[in-house]
């Protein structure tokens, strides 16, 4: 059987995996199971693993990572690989073996055709959380499966500060460890703020031309190891949020309709929509159109990403 699993990294995903390979075989060797990648096996090894019949058992599973060809089918590899061995084999697959492909959402391209191809003969099993409901369902479901109580004001933290299924099953996890009722204060002082939310305060400082913060927030992203240009980006993307949400602000649009719009939590678009009041979409548009040009010059290698990115910063007179 062909199993195609869409799923990142999870305990959802280690359950599934379980379930199928233990519904194929009752234990685990060398001769029975293997896992792949088919970035770094070639084709030819993984059929001939699935082909070649199983010792001492009546099935074999293969577990195979990084479907690149869903993405990229000329991706450079450090060996040449047919993809026609994998057309051939979908439609003769070997009945003794089960061939399980993971997809990441890295790899998740639904309209690509070898992706087509194998969702056609395989058992298809949908993991990923495509809406904030569903991951805050998921959330929910392990908050009362751990026996956790958590505040409302703590459930947003942690909904806002974990953006995908592991930081969610992470945090929730820590949280019932600590134990009892959890607040607001709390949740904040367990759960790490994600750097989005540091790159927030430092937009808000650079438009209040608060220096003296903008550098704090900045020297302790420097502490944490973070690239200037990343940095770069994370800022022209919270001051793009800024313009959008007060763009669609002057077309009366509600926080809900905007974080619709945009598609991007709800509680992003308050905490925006609270700051462009503060600003005029005139300053907010200079920051954008110097973060793009700054960024521009230091791909050109005419500015030190360093040092010219911390003048950026200094300067609150832009």
């Amino acid at each position: 059987m062909i199993y195609l699993i869409l799923s990142d990294q999870s305990l959802i995903l280690k359950s599934t995996l379980n379930q199928i390979i233990s519904s194929s075989i009752d234990h685990i060797d060398d001769f029975n199971y293997a896992s792949f990648d088919f970035e770094n096996n070639p084709l030819e090894e993984i059929i001939d693993f699935l082909q070649t019949p199983a010792f001492a058992s009546d099935k074999k599973v293969a577990l195979v990572k990084k479907p690149y060809f869903f993405v990229d089918e000329r991706k450079k590899l450090p060996f040449t690989n047919d993809l026609k061995l994998l057309d051939k084999y979908l439609s003769q697959p070997n009945e003794d073996a089960d061939l399980i492909i993971l997809c990441e959402s890295l790899y998740y391209k639904p309209k690509n055709k070898y992706f087509t191809a194998i969702k056609k003969v395989a058992t298809v099993k949908n993991l990923f959380f495509e809406t904030e409901e569903e991951l805050q369902e998921y959330a929910l479901t392990l908050i009362n499966k751990l026996h956790i109580e958590l505040s409302k004001e703590a459930l947003n933290t942690l909904l806002v500060r974990c953006k995908n299924v592991e930081s969610i099953e992470k945090e929730i996890t820590k949280l019932s460890l600590y134990g009892g009722y959890i607040n607001e204060e709390i949740a904040k002082q367990l759960i790490p703020q994600p750097l989005e939310d540091n790159v927030f305060e430092l937009s808000n400082a650079l438009m209040r031309k608060d220096t003296r913060q903008v550098m704090k927030i900045y020297n302790d992203l420097k502490l944490l190891k973070t690239e200037p240009i990343f940095l770069i980006n994370l800022l022209a993307n919270q001051f793009r949020i800024l313009l959008q949400v007060g763009i669609l602000k002057k077309e009366n649009m509600s926080n809900d309709e905007i974080a619709t719009t945009l598609n991007i939590h709800p509680y992003r678009v308050k905490l925006a929509s609270e700051s462009i009041k503060k600003y005029s979409l005139v300053q907010v548009k200079k920051y954008l159109v110097d973060l793009a040009n700054l960024d521009i010059d230091i791909k050109r290698g005419t500015k030190d990403r360093y040092i010219d990115f911390e003048i950026f910063l200094s300067t609150t007179n832009h």
